[in-house]
């Protein structure tokens, strides 16, 4: 009963939060990037929230307990690509004062480019949000176990998109403080410091483990390096983080809030995260998916108060980067569609397009969220075609000047197509399709650009 009272009581508190903070959205402006004057500390809280989230929490922990102290290379890689965001792209997003990835691209690159990454960047996100949303439901199910995955997986979408709906950003940032304080409470003190105590602390770890659970290479050289690679590159140009670097009250605080959230909460964060899964291995040794090996933790480890504040902190720390991305597909899909096929848009249908398109990407995501194995798998099956293609393209064209809408145009198209087309012949080399596709990618950009370069393309 009382894990049922504390969902109710933090579904309501987030429904409140959503209401309240929609007397400041007027604006499609306020509802992306809540006016562009998010504060320093608040945009740390908020960054944080957003990038901790279902791939941070879940996805983790659910590999280090497949794979043991290797699995701990997913949390490593994104923390890394969240560092480098901050050190090398934030300050110069937020200069260019822009919203979305491809209206970026569209100022440097042209229309055509910045169409054809629009295109790539709605999947890629979308996968990011389906996989959100199950995390949702996931956690939902240890609550109320008589709730079905698919029922649970709707109950949270619909609180999620209805304080997304009303709110926008101005919700996000003003939830975000609340959901970081709850995530840090839960995963990074007291779950493991439980954890660690039923196991005999770090003498019954080592003793308990076996040789391939303590192994670093245990995962494998290849997929780790691809799982290294996706996820970094995935963290370095993040579209949910995007909004909030553009959020910034100015670029210095762009990337002071973006490197401070990496470095104080996100790193440690996901260490934590990983330790909770590799102590699940000797605590559930048995459990029939590795996606909910913390909430069952929770369950198995505390009474009804203390997990039901412990399953609240996983909700919290899901809920921010589903909204988040929620709004990021939506805001991408009226700025760089809706206002393209009809340029007299007046502010309050961007704004009306805006809310309805979150709406139906939602439910879309609740679709293709049920049908998927795990986590992490639909969000990098999903979203390899747009990384291959957006990593090679971003770099180029922040550093090399014979980065041109020419030879980025056929770097996209080599990109989708050997990503998918490896997928496709059930990648028969051994690497991801992911890794395959943005090496040809790369290679790409830099063999067209210098043939396709012309002088006028400085101007």
């Amino acid at each position: 009963m009382a894990k049922v009272l504390v969902a109710f009581i933090y579904m309501v508190a987030i429904l409140v939060i959503g209401f309240v903070s929609a007397k400041r959205v007027k604006t499609a402006e306020d509802f992306a990037t809540a006016g562009k004057k998010i504060p320093f500390w608040t945009n740390v809280y908020s960054m944080a929230s957003a990038q901790i989230g279902a791939g941070a929490t879940m996805g983790v922990a659910s590999m280090t307990y497949m794979y043991g102290f290797s699995g701990m290379i997913l949390g490593f890689g994104a923390a890394t690509g969240a560092i480098c965001s901050g050190l090398i792209f934030a300050k110069k997003i937020r200069e260019a004062n822009v919203t979305t990835i491809p209206e970026l691209i569209r100022n440097r690159l042209g229309e055509r480019v910045a169409n054809m990454i629009c295109i790539l960047t709605i999947i890629q996100v979308f996968g990011i949000l389906a996989g959100q949303v199950r995390s949702l439901g996931t956690i939902l199910q240890i609550f109320i176990p008589s709730l079905s995955l698919l029922n649970a997986i709707i109950i949270m979408s619909v609180i999620m998109m209805i304080y997304s709906v009303v709110g926008g950003m101005v919700a996000a940032t003003n939830t975000d403080k609340l959901n970081v304080s709850i995530m840090i409470i839960s995963v990074m003190v007291i779950t493991p410091i439980i954890a660690m105590m039923k196991i005999g602390g770090t003498h019954g770890l080592a003793l308990n483990l076996s040789a391939d659970q303590k192994s670093l290479t245990t995962m494998g050289i290849v997929p780790m390096i691809s799982t290294f690679l996706y996820f970094g590159l995935v963290g370095m140009i993040n579209n949910e983080n995007f909004l909030r670097i553009c959020g910034a009250k100015n670029a210095h605080e762009a990337k002071g809030a973006t490197l401070t959230a990496a470095l104080l909460i996100y790193l440690p964060y996901m260490i934590f995260a990983g330790l909770i899964g590799i102590m699940g291995i000797l605590l559930i040794p048995e459990l029939g998916t590795s996606d909910s090996i913390i909430p069952a933790m929770i369950d198995k480890m505390t009474g009804d108060l203390t997990g039901a504040f412990l399953l609240s902190g996983l909700l919290a720390a899901v809920m921010g980067t589903a909204a988040s991305v929620a709004m990021a597909t939506s805001v991408t899909f009226t700025k760089d569609v809706a206002v393209r096929l009809k340029r007299d848009m007046s502010g309050s249908d961007v704004l009306k397009i805006q809310r309805i398109s979150l709406i139906v990407f939602t439910i879309l995501a609740i679709i293709v969220g049920y049908q998927g194995t795990s986590i992490v798998t639909i969000m990098e099956d999903v979203g390899a075609p747009c990384v291959a293609a957006l990593i090679p393209i971003f770099l180029g064209m922040f550093f090399w000047k014979k980065t041109n809408p020419r030879g980025a145009a056929i770097t996209i198209a080599v990109a989708v197509i050997s990503t998918v087309g490896y997928w496709l012949m059930g990648s028969p080399l051994g690497i991801s399709h992911f890794l395959f596709g943005l090496a040809c990618s790369t290679i790409a950009l830099f063999v067209a650009c210098p043939l396709t370069y012309r002088g006028e393309d400085d101007k």
